[in-house]
């Protein structure tokens, strides 16, 4: 039997699947010492501070990291990235599954798939499931579709209104 052959971008775009896969495979094994870190004693916002220090990698990251590691790895898409399950993390479980079923199947990215998140979280637990940004981030979206529906005319009016309130309340 005669296989074809593989071009050499062919070749190349695999070694670079191969890279991705070690790398998710790599952040995982990282979430996972470090739940065994704080199980330990080890790791709590000083000890985020000193990882940053002394693995490279910045504290934000390390957060979402050790975030997406409260999702057991049963549940975990290796598919996907640490920070699309971080995303996801504090959903109830079903709500994990359907989003990243979604994130997968769309090619979300992990800031996609952190949008949508906040969309959900907002419609399953009112708004007071969302965090500080999360919220401002929910009510730009908000101010964004409205503002996208409207007439031409009623947006050229608010925006003469918004200005004149120069980021103040508007009573019209």
């Amino acid at each position: 039997m005669i296989e074809a052959a593989v071009s050499p971008a062919e070749e190349w775009i695999d070694r670079g699947r191969t890279l991705a896969a070690k790398r998710r495979d790599v952040d995982w094994a990282i979430a996972d010492w470090m739940v065994e870190g704080k199980a330990a004693g080890h790791l709590d916002q000083a000890g985020f501070d000193f990882l940053a220090d002394n693995l490279g990698i910045g504290p934000a990251k390390l957060k979402l990291i050790h975030k997406a590691a409260a999702i057991p790895a049963h549940l975990r898409d290796t598919s996907l990235t640490v920070e699309h399950h971080a995303h996801v993390a504090e959903l109830p479980v079903q709500e994990q599954i359907e989003l990243l079923t979604e994130a997968k199947r769309q090619h979300w990215s992990d800031d996609d798939l952190r949008k949508q998140t906040i969309s959900r979280r907002a419609q399953i637990g009112g708004y007071e499931m969302l965090t500080p940004e999360e919220w401002e981030y929910h009510s730009l979206m908000a101010m964004q579709h409205a503002w996208n529906r409207a007439p031409k005319q009623a947006r050229i009016d608010f925006l003469e209104i918004a200005t004149k309130a120069n980021g103040g309340l508007i009573d019209v």
